[in-house]
């Protein structure tokens, strides 16, 4: 990281006494629809009940009042709970899960079904927003936008206010805009959603359903910039000659020339953990996916967004500042980091571009993406590009894709994507000598019919070739393998009035896996059903098995292991929704011939203090009788008798509307004795073997405790201070007392972080 002199700070924080306005022209976003524009507004009332999607008229009435002028959109709830109907009336963080009563506005400014962005506001003013695309939601995107909440006897009040700088938009050319809304409303209490127009998630025509409304085109110029300050104190920097300081300073910024086109940029930009990753603890041969938290990655990144259904990602921006995979590099610099997009009537562009720091003799690279997309009459084509450059490793890698939409009417969706990927490396010094030449292709395909609204199936095809590779940019599981999988789900959407069911789910899954050598690695089938009751308790079970087959990845290289049959059994239940202490339990149970059973015991809970502090809790416990595990010490496989533990703490607090206090603890711990060690036989069957594994046990804990002042919106202070600690021994029998206490005690990790972050 770069060292900076602090003479800068005083200069940023006077500046940060400034906060920007809620008030817009008359209208005063204050949760109280009083002003004379209401009177005015276009009205929507004909909500109907889409949880459980009955399409029956909304249980309480809902009005939305919408005005759009030249600052943007101003919408306005008025929801009717009288006092005999329990409101769950909490608040939460920026962006998360908002357990409690709801108003819910999307938006798609375009009107193409392509791209919508959802703005959520809980009755105590919490925030959510998120883009919502055909099929998926993502979460990981923040917009400027205000709101504020009123309550009195037999209604509350939602008040929002959408600047049309928010989102990109097309320039319609006549100065008329066709743009398209859809309201919701949760009743949290009842497990009850109304909506209007009547269009739900579930529906392959969703998007296409919402209300279509026409506005005066507004002509928006905006240049925001978002400097920051930082400084970092590594409170376990024992290294003789340095203080373990350092303060950090950058730029992002964003600049919308005109509503259809945005270009976003960073210098320096500065991606300290003030939002903390989970722990990871993993032995399987496959990579952890990590969501992504940095600002510069999450906003106007919708148009580059290229989920697979089978978890893959053609660009997965956590590769960017984490240093080239197998090089343990550790993080990396971002010098500059910058993209533009361009939204047309019926062609989308996108460039995407970053450069790491590669000073040093570092392993930073040059990162490229693009995106060019087109769509007419419901078929989308589209061309992705990404190119990761690695100098001082001489490799290059570039994936292309294909991909494609096309809705063949309201009940029928066809996607695909066709992939080739070509990855270059001359061998130095620096990469072992090891020379790449590897191309190849993979392709997918899915089809997805609903002829109601209680039934839904779906059909997904994959090939991945042997030496397709596009974890230099995205997000890969494994290459070398064909897929074919399938699900059928029905909702039963009405019961008997004197029934205490209110809805129920059957949900059928199966799917077959074979390498491009034609080995099975998968056939399988499960069974899951879910009842929600009136009281909004949920109780689920599950069931299924998996044929005997081949594992080629648990060697690591080193043969097909023969896995046996497997059969698992879960179930689960979800307490009232409403109550102060809300919890869920779930208990699941594999068994094969080899690993014999496994047990899982699951125990999550939030207790609401009052409205304005939380605590959260999710445990678990795992009983592994024989864990089968690759041994890296005897190059072979080995059977433990094992527990792990897994602990999550959390503890919320919101003095006032725009301080946040934070505390987060997580905790990893196993305990592992050894079972047997063994030899792959030629027929991948397992012999005894007469060397050892060694037992082992360890401990992973980190705690972060966080306080943010909202200065404006995406304008804060943080302060951050965080622990990690590690522990390892080869007892394999500590228990879970000794573990949590020495995993604390064994700090390794502890540093405090300031940061401010402010939009002009």
């Amino acid at each position: 990281m770069r060292n900076h002199p602090s003479s800068h700070l005083g200069l940023l924080l006077s500046s940060c006494l400034f906060s920007l306005s809620s008030v817009s022209g008359e209208i005063v976003i204050d949760g109280v629809l009083d002003q004379q524009e209401w009177a005015d507004a276009e009205i929507y009332s004909d909500f109907v009940t889409v949880e459980p999607l009955t399409g029956d008229s909304a249980k309480y009435r809902t009005e939305v009042r919408v005005i759009t002028n030249s600052d943007g959109i101003f919408v306005g709830f008025s929801n009717y709970q009288p006092a005999a109907v329990k409101r769950v009336h909490r608040q939460f963080p920026r962006d998360a899960q908002i357990e409690a009563d709801r108003n819910v506005v999307s938006i798609d400014f375009d009107s193409t079904a392509l791209a919508g962005y959802d703005f959520t506001v809980g009755s105590a003013n919490s925030q959510q927003d998120g883009i919502v695309t055909p099929g998926d939601y993502s979460g990981d995107w923040d917009g400027t936008w205000y709101s504020q909440t009123s309550s009195d006897e037999d209604y509350w009040y939602s008040e929002m206010h959408i600047p049309w700088t928010v989102a990109p938009m097309t320039d319609a050319g006549n100065g008329r805009k066709k743009i398209a809304l859809w309201f919701s409303r949760v009743v949290f209490d009842e497990s009850l959603r109304f909506a209007f127009p009547n269009a739900y998630y579930s529906r392959p025509t969703f998007m296409e359903d919402w209300q279509p409304l026409e506005v005066e085109q507004v002509s928006t110029s905006t240049l925001d910039w978002f400097p920051y300050i930082s400084y970092s104190s590594d409170l376990q920097d024992d290294t003789p000659g340095t203080s373990g300081e350092a303060f950090n300073e950058g730029l992002d910024f964003i600049w919308r020339p005109n509503s259809s086109s945005q270009l976003t940029g960073a210098i320096n930009p500065d991606f300290g953990q003030v939002e903390s990753d989970d722990l990871v603890v993993n032995f399987s041969a496959f990579e952890t996916f990590v969501t992504e938290k940095r600002p510069f990655f999450t906003e106007n990144q919708s148009l580059f967004s290229s989920n697979i259904r089978n978890g893959d990602q053609t660009l997965y921006t956590r590769r960017i500042g984490a240093g080239p995979a197998g090089q343990g590099g550790g993080l990396v610099d971002i010098d500059l980091a910058a993209k533009v997009t361009h939204f047309g009537e019926t062609t989308d562009l996108g460039l995407f571009v970053v450069r790491e720091d590669d000073s040093k003799g570092s392993y930073g690279g040059d990162f490229l993406s693009s995106r060019v997309q087109r769509t007419v009459d419901g078929l989308t084509l589209g061309h992705r590009l990404t190119y990761v450059e690695r100098s001082i490793l001489d490799r290059e890698a570039t994936v292309q894709v294909l991909d494609m939409i096309w809705r063949k009417d309201e009940t029928t969706e066809f996607r695909g994507q066709i992939l080739h990927a070509n990855v270059q490396q001359q061998g130095n010094s620096a990469n072992s000598q090891e020379s790449v030449d590897d191309q190849d292709f993979a392709g997918w395909a899915s089809w997805s019919y609903a002829p109601n609204d209680e039934w839904y199936h779906s059909v997904y095809l994959s090939h991945y070739g042997d030496n397709f590779d596009m974890n230099d940019m995205g997000y890969m599981k494994r290459n070398d393998f064909r897929e074919f999988s399938g699900s059928t789900r029905h909702d039963r959407l009405e019961y008997k009035a004197d029934s205490n069911i209110l809805s129920s789910t059957t949900l059928f899954e199966y799917g077959y896996m074979e390498n491009t050598q034609g080995d099975r690695l998968e056939l399988r089938a499960d069974l899951d059903h879910t009842w929600t009751y009136k009281s909004t308790r949920k109780l689920g079970l599950k069931v299924g098995t998996s044929s005997a087959s081949w594992d080629d990845r648990l060697t690591r290289g080193n043969g097909l292991f023969a896995k046996p049959a497997r059969y698992w059994l879960e179930t689960r239940y979800t307490s009232p929704r409403g109550n102060d202490l809300t919890f869920n339990i779930d208990a699941n149970i594999e068994y094969d011939e080899i690993e014999k059973a496994t047990l899982r015991l699951g125990f999550s809970a939030q207790i609401y203090l009052s409205e304005t502090v939380t605590m959260g809790t999710d445990l678990s416990y795992q009983r592994l009788q024989e864990w089968l595990i690759w041994d890296f010490d005897t190059a072979q496989l080995a059977g433990f008798e094992a527990d792990r533990f897994n602990a999550d703490l959390r503890f919320d607090w919101y003095p006032s509307a725009r301080q946040e206090v934070r505390l987060k603890f997580q905790w990893v711990g196993i305990d592992a004795q050894q079972v047997d060690s063994y030899q792959l036989n030629s027929d991948g069957t397992l012999g005894l073997s007469t060397s050892s594994a060694a037992d082992f046990s360890l401990s992973d804990t980190a705690l972060q405790v966080r306080y943010r002042y909202q200065l404006a919106p995406l304008s804060d202070i943080f302060l951050v201070y965080s622990r990690g600690g590690y522990f390892a021994s080869d007892d394999g029998d500590e228990g879970s007392r000794t573990l949590l206490r020495e995993g604390w005690d064994g700090v390794q990790v502890e540093s405090i972080i300031a940061k401010i972050r402010y939009r002009f």
